[in-house]
């Protein structure tokens, strides 16, 4: 089974509670099999089992209480 990956930017998180919030959430989208937030970075990387759309994880992000950046890399 493939794997994928993206980066996005994040603001608004200031502290690890503010990751693990962010964790828990992206994780409930289908398709992301991990999800690992910094918020030093400003970043949170997301593993995913198949293709997610961001908007999905745009999303996600959003109803946690968080600002994405559009775009993300992966």
């Amino acid at each position: 089974m493939a794997s994928h990956a993206v980066i996005l930017r994040v603001r608004g998180m200031t502290c690890p509670a503010c990751e693990e919030t962010l964790e828990r959430t992206i994780a409930r989208v289908p398709g992301v099999s991990d999800a690992r937030a910094e918020h030093r970075a400003g970043t949170v990387r997301v593993a995913t089992s198949a293709p997610v759309p961001l908007h999905a994880l745009h999303h996600a992000i959003e109803d946690a209480g968080y600002d994405v950046e559009a775009g993300g890399t992966g």
